[in-house]
This record gives structure tokens, C-alpha cells and sequence, in this order.
């Protein structure tokens, strides 16, 4: 197979478009920076997802789903609980709804049935694409990152 050279104009316009297009694609990438302050008016939406942080001594993975639901695992902290899944110590359901900065979550299913049908409230401190810091009632202060 013959090979035809690309004449130097259409080889520089090739260039520039290449140029251009990662341009694009790089200010696209940093309008979605991780650290991005989320709106208090977009809290609902952008809270949507998995995250997973500590309270207390306990590990907690939380899914909240656009529908209004969460999803909550809670188990100890430490290296084999936190590597091989040990030490579970109870999977909580229930619905959400956030009212400014108030993150507010009823409980309608739990393994430990001294928690079900209780609400809580925590109050959003900061919140950020994938960070969300929340103080709870009793005043203790959590962090939790965007899972992936």
C-alpha cells in the first residue's frame, strides 16, 4: 500500500483542531472541579449518589437516590472490618429531604428496631461536588467524600 503525504495546510488545520478540541476538553474537565462549591439550591440534586465517610468510631456508606431514598451501611472502623467486610453492623433504609441546609432522613427500616421510625437532622456545613461536611444535632461534625 502506497502512502500519500497530507500536504503542510491540511496537516496545520489538523493540528489547530486537535489543539482546540483538547483546549475544550480541559476547561470542560475544570468547570466539573471536585472542589466546586454546590449552590444551596442545587443540594437536592447534587446529593444524589454514594458517599461514604465516618461518625464517630463507625464507617458509614450512604446512597441517596433521586426518588427520595437512602440507603445507609454502618459498620466499625478498623483495617480487617474496613478490608474484609467484617464486623457489619446493620444496613438502615429510609427517605430523605433536604430544606435549605437541612439534611433530614426518617427511618423506615432497620435492623436495630430501637432506630425505626425516628428522624434525624444534620445541618450542611459545607458542600462541595464531592465532599459534603454535615454537623449533626448533638453537634458532632462528619465528612463524607463522593464514592466512585
Amino acid at each position: 500500500m502506497k502512502t500519500v503525504p497530507i500536504p503542510a495546510v491540511i496537516l496545520a488545520k489538523l493540528m489547530n483542531m486537535l489543539r482546540f478540541g483538547l483546549l475544550g476538553l480541559m476547561f470542560a474537565l475544570l468547570s466539573c472541579a471536585p472542589d466546586a462549591t454546590v449552590e444551596k439550591a442545587q443540594y437536592s440534586a447534587k446529593i444524589v449518589g454514594d458517599w461514604q465517610g465516618t461518625v464517630g468510631d463507625m464507617k458509614e456508606r450512604i446512597s441517596f437516590s433521586a426518588d427520595g431514598k437512602f440507603v445507609s451501611q454502618v459498620r466499625p472502623r478498623g483495617f480487617i472490618s474496613n478490608t474484609l467486610g467484617q464486623g457489619i453492623t446493620g444496613t438502615i433504609r429510609g427517605t430523605w429531604v433536604i430544606t435549605g441546609n437541612v439534611a433530614s432522613m426518617h427511618i423506615d427500616s432497620a435492623e436495630d428496631e430501637t432506630v425505626l421510625n425516628k428522624t434525624t437532622t444534620s445541618t450542611i456545613e459545607s458542600f462541595k461536588q464531592n465532599e459534603l461536611v454535615v454537623r449533626s444535632s448533638n453537634g458532632e461534625t462528619s465528612t463524607f467524600v463522593r464514592a466512585i
